[in-house]
């Protein structure tokens, strides 16, 4: 098996579930066992559980997983640093002779991956591979901002203020990137409320903090507005709302 399926799309749109219903669906037709990488550039390290929404362990036994909350937060990886492991994986999949579905990420990271870009070259758009099926899943306007509010409120409530103030002491010491703190969301706006407020990162209020969550859901609904123009970056996507119109497109792609 020397196919690849990409999941791309904005923010809050359910990648991962959609991938591992294609999962289910691509062993009960097919008899080929799939394998789901994480392609997102936070959600690979360690520590950024909440933050990061990292998947429970109970929706992980179903299927195979790699690259989630596995690398430490102590150095930022760079492009191609996350290019090479990521694409490790890949080999290592099919090696063994199963199909991975890439799940996840910025479009520079996926692109990065799926047109095999070279470091300390110019980039230059390429044609994804025929052996590559990317997916773009969508999502309406209004069902992107209840989601991400509701993700944002239940990030809140399991302690999100919490893992940033450990991660920021970490950071004093060394043990966490100062960087990746400074520009990963849901870390970045405790830090700029401290530094507008004139206090200590570990020492916000009340009232800091709902505005803290406020520029959170600000600044994430821009994020995922800004993956959807990226959908254009790609030679051949597939837009998708969900698994019913996905299968159709795999059943073509893997005949």
């Amino acid at each position: 098996m020397d196919k690849v399926i990409a999941i791309y799309g904005p923010t809050t749109s359910n990648k991962l579930g959609l991938a591992l219903s294609l999962s289910k669906y691509i062993w009960g037709k097919y008899q080929v066992a799939s394998e789901v990488v994480n392609t997102d550039s936070r959600k690979i390290y360690r520590d950024f559980k909440i933050s990061q929404s990292l998947p429970k362990k109970s929706l992980l036994q179903k299927v195979k997983v790699h690259l989630f909350g596995t690398v430490p937060a102590k150095e930022k990886l760079n492009l191609f640093d996350f290019q090479k492991l990521v694409k490790e994986k890949i080999v290592n999949i099919q090696q063994r002779g199963n199909l991975p579905i890439l799940v996840g990420g910025s479009a520079l990271h996926l692109l990065c991956i799926l047109e095999n870009w070279k470091e300390g070259r110019r980039q230059r758009r390429k044609k994804i591979p025929h052996s590559v099926l990317v997916f773009g899943a969508t999502i309406s306007k209004q069902a992107l901002k209840k989601a991400v509010r509701k993700n944002i409120s239940q990030m809140f409530k399991n302690g999100l203020y919490e893992e940033f103030k450990k991660l920021y002491k970490k950071s004093q010491v060394g043990d966490v990137s100062k960087d990746l703190l400074k520009e990963t969301l849901a870390y970045r706006q405790f830090l700029e409320m401290a530094q507008v407020s004139k206090k200590s990162p570990l020492k916000l209020g009340g009232k800091d903090l709902t505005k803290v969550r406020k520029w959170i859901i600000k600044d994430i609904l821009n994020y995922a507005y800004h993956q959807t123009l990226d959908y254009k970056k790609f030679s051949a996507i597939h837009l998708i709302r969900g698994p019913k119109e996905a299968k159709k497109i795999i059943d073509s792609f893997l005949r």
